[in-house]
């Protein structure tokens, strides 16, 4: 009979097996209470026996004890984004952009167009007859050589930009990203994508997913890398999704929007169990760190990695297909538009890649995505339902906005029972009234939005929405305004003082890219105002001295507050621009805000300013682009009483309201100064706030619109109604390749 140590270790090898047999060939041999059986006779043993207890036994997977947190730790490799697209015409464009950068004969294209260049360079400005003949002879060569690209491309594109190993289409599955470490087999990290350079370490909770092997098996022969990351999505099942949100319903909770907020919620909870409970799953589609190991195992496509790991055990997905060329991507995008319906779990649309890792590494990335990668998005689902109230919300500024309460529908993965209107102008253009049939879908596959009412289908008697004279949250009178073409486009209340709107503005004012206090999201405004804690502005930094008032709040330990508490004295240096970036003034945003911080350097400066003088001052000689609605909007609230409260507050609680201003940065010019530049398109080296930074670095000012005070439109793919503008205007429009080599030329230019 087998000592206690082998029936152990005999044990664990069957789980594991069956837990593979379930997740990677989905070819399970025993039920799930067969399963759980297995597990409590390990259980049983480890118990007995704990000196043979090892980390990475299948009942390890869930520690004893909560954690503390969640670290950030740094990606080895980063975590890219995948570009979009959302129709055929957009896939084949960028089928054809890695077949001309693959294929040898565009290479040599390439050159002899060099060639010809040179040849012609060498004779510029000469008029004799040998000189004529040379550029003759490049004008002919040159439209040779252009025709036969032209045709060859024409071929390569009638038979489906065919490239060398072909491309994989992969289900995108809507869930959590996620990069698993594996150092000599063994799980030791999970993070998730952050913002792609850093993660959050959420290994404890990712331990607690049955699907993730805890280690990686095979033989001796057939050992993974010393390092080997796997990356994936971390979902939730559509069942399991309805049950949680049936389970909190009943309790009296806040229901999860869809599977992926879910399924994200679910990876920061503290509790591992927790996790372990809601059964989330795990399916691989790429790495990350790979040792050079991985090498001797001949991986060179992305599809020989995927059948590897998935021979140690690791679930990939059973539709993932290689196809040759374009054209047979597009017939598996058709065919599975419908056989996405019927899988388990959510998808939002099909990424494709070139599969082998030669050609990702000569294709190479943007500043945001890898250009061999590309996803397809499906068209927006849509659903029919009946309007059964129109609401009305609370936003920052004091705007109401209208929201329809409906028969609640199922479409796009969840369902929904409310959809927004936007505006009263929105909602009187498409005419919804109570009782309407309309059709709904989800913008961005996030948030509900009625497209139209079904007017045929309208019952008699429906009459017309009539917007409310007063806030229905104080009960204050309600402004209209007045559009350009003299109709109403939206309601106000007036009431500085009423209740919902403080708490927008408290959110706008402490969300991520205005003052980002975190942990003072909308719960905790909420609960702090409910408490009688948060009234102004200025509260938020007298917080410190309610500390015990504050632990005795539901789900406010000391941790929490304390990091709370550090994070709002953190703030208090942010400087102005932030300050009145987030303040909601209305008309008055980020952009507005650095550039009169950066004008006027500080508070007192800027109180001391008439209207015109905001309206009206210069940059390096030219228009700040400010103009009329911001100056008015602005000089109203800092000379309101409301505004000289808010600000005095602020002051007496030590927020910094000056403002540094602007040097140049080390390694700028003064190529821009003076100059206004505008930034439209799809670009392909620089995300856009990188090259408003270059832009402002360089000693210009990057503007939001094109008008006659533009000096350059910087255009990149789909520029859209900017370049008409700029075109019509006599805009100077360059590339972002131009722009880069303008750059380049001003800091060096003996280079």
């Amino acid at each position: 009979m087998p000592d206690v140590a082998q029936q152990i270790e005999a044990l664990r090898q069957e789980i594991r097996r069956h837990e593979r047999l379930y997740y990677v060939d989905a070819k399970p041999e025993i039920s799930d209470k067969q399963f759980d059986e297995l597990l409590k006779r390990l259980e049983a043993l480890e118990a007995k026996h704990p000196e043979f207890v090892t980390p990475d036994s299948p009942t390890q997977r869930v520690g004893g004890q909560p954690i503390d947190g969640f670290q950030t730790v740094p990606h080895a490799r980063r975590m890219y984004s995948i570009d979009n697209s959302y129709n055929e015409e957009d896939l084949t464009k960028w089928a054809k952009r890695c077949f001309e950068a693959i294929d040898p004969a565009f290479g040599n294209y390439a050159a002899a167009f060099e060639e010809v260049d040179q040849a012609e360079a060498e004779v510029k400005g000469q008029r004799t007859d040998e000189a004529k003949k040379v550029r003759k002879l490049a004008k002919e060569t040159r439209e040779g050589l252009h025709s036969a690209l032209a045709a060859q491309v024409e071929v390569a594109g009638q038979e489906g930009f065919p490239i060398p190993g072909g491309y994989i289409a992969e289900p995108k599955i809507d869930g959590v990203a996620i990069n698993l470490r594996y150092e000599r087999g063994q799980l030791v990290q999970a993070l998730t994508r952050g913002d792609g350079t850093s993660g959050d370490d959420v290994t404890a909770n990712v331990r607690a997913i049955r699907s993730v092997p805890l280690v990686l098996q095979g033989p001796e022969s057939f050992r993974p890398p010393e390092i080997l990351e796997v990356r994936g999505e971390i979902f939730m099942p559509q069942k399991e999704f309805l049950r949680l949100n049936a389970e909190a319903e009943a309790a009296g909770n806040e229901p999860f929007a869809n599977p992926r907020n879910a399924t994200a919620g679910t990876l920061k909870q503290l509790d591992p169990k927790v996790v372990a409970a809601r059964k989330l799953q795990f399916i691989a589609h790429g790495s990350g760190e790979l040792s050079e190991e991985i090498a001797d195992l001949g991986i060179d496509a992305h599809s020989k990695l995927l059948q590897q790991i998935a021979a140690w055990g690791v679930p990939i997905n059973a539709r993932n297909r290689q196809c040759e060329s374009i054209r047979e991507v597009l017939r598996e995008l058709e065919a599975f538009d419908t056989e996405r319906l019927e899988l388990s779990y959510g998808v939002d649309g099909v990424v494709v890649k070139v599969d082998r890792y030669d050609f990702q590494q000569q294709l190479g990335y943007t500043s945001k995505f890898p250009r061999w990668a590309i996803a397809y998005k499906y068209a927006t689902e849509q659903a029919e339902t009946t309007v059964l109230e129109i609401q009305w919300q609370m936003g920052k500024t004091g705007k109401l906005t209208p929201r329809a309460r409906m028969e609640p529908v199922f479409v796009a993965g969840t369902t929904v029972q409310h959809a927004t209107l936007h505006n009263f102008g929105e909602l009187e253009r498409k005419d919804v009234r109570v009782g309407d049939q309309v059709i709904i879908e989800k913008a961005g596959e996030i948030i509900p939005q009625v497209v139209r009412s079904l007017k045929e289908k309208r019952p008699a008697g429906v009459e017309p929405v009539v917007p409310p004279s007063e806030c229905p949250e104080c009960g204050s009178e309600v402004e209209p305004e007045i559009g350009n073409n003299g109709r109403e486009t939206g309601r106000y209340c007036i009431n500085p003082e009423c209740p919902a709107q403080l708490r927008e503005r408290l959110m706008h004012f402490a969300g991520r890219g205005q003052m980002d206090i975190d942990g003072l999201g909308e719960k905790a405004i909420i609960q702090l105002a409910d408490a009688g804690l948060l009234n102004s502005f200025g509260d938020i930094f007298c917080l410190k001295d309610h500390r015990e008032e504050m632990l005795k709040l539901e789900r406010m330990g000391e941790k929490k507050v304390d990091n709370l508490l550090a994070s709002i004295e953190e703030v208090k240096s942010r400087g102005l621009a932030r300050v009145l970036g987030s303040l909601g003034i209305r008309h008055v945003g980020s952009t507005g805000s650095r550039i009169l911080a950066e004008h006027y350097g500080t508070l007192d400066a800027l109180m001391a300013a008439s209207e015109e003088d905001i309206r009206t001052f210069k940059i390096n000689g030219r228009e700040s682009g400010i103009g009329e609605e911001i100056a008015k909007s602005l000089y109203h609230f800092l000379h309101s009483e409301r505004g000289q409260f808010v600000f005095q507050e602020l002051r007496e609680a030590g927020v910094d309201l000056t403002e540094p201003q602007p040097e140049a940065t080390e390694g700028g010019s003064q190529l821009f100064a003076g100059k206004s530049l505008v930034v439209t398109g799809k670009l392909e080296q620089y995300s856009r706030d990188e090259i408003h930074d270059l832009i402002r670095q360089h000693g210009g000012r990057a503007a939001s619109s094109v008008s006659k005070s533009t000096d350059y439109l910087i255009a990149g793919e789909k520029a859209g109604s900017k370049l008409a503008k700029a075109e019509k205007l006599g805009v100077a429009v360059i590339s972002e390749g131009e722009f880069l080599e303008m750059l380049s030329q001003a800091l060096d230019p003996d280079g």
